[in-house]
């Protein structure tokens, strides 16, 4: 398996968890993290574009652009 590359996406607000979350909640955060990484490792792998959510709008993002936040 090859590794993608390291690309930083935009953390949303959302994305932060409060210091009280359960360990259940935490950890569905990091599957979901994980999840996106490989969404992003297969999309580079097969040629074929993200679809993501940047500040409200749907946009295609290619999985080889590095993107800031």
């Amino acid at each position: 398996m090859t590794k993608p590359l390291h690309v930083n996406e935009p953390v949303p607000r959302y994305g932060q968890l409060p210091p009280d979350a359960d360990a259940d909640l935490k950890g569905s955060l990091t599957a979901i993290r994980r999840a996106a990484l490989r969404a992003r490792l297969v999309a580079q792998q097969t040629g074929t574009d993200l679809i993501v959510v940047r500040e409200g709008q749907v946009v295609r993002v290619s999985p080889l652009q590095k993107t800031t936040s």
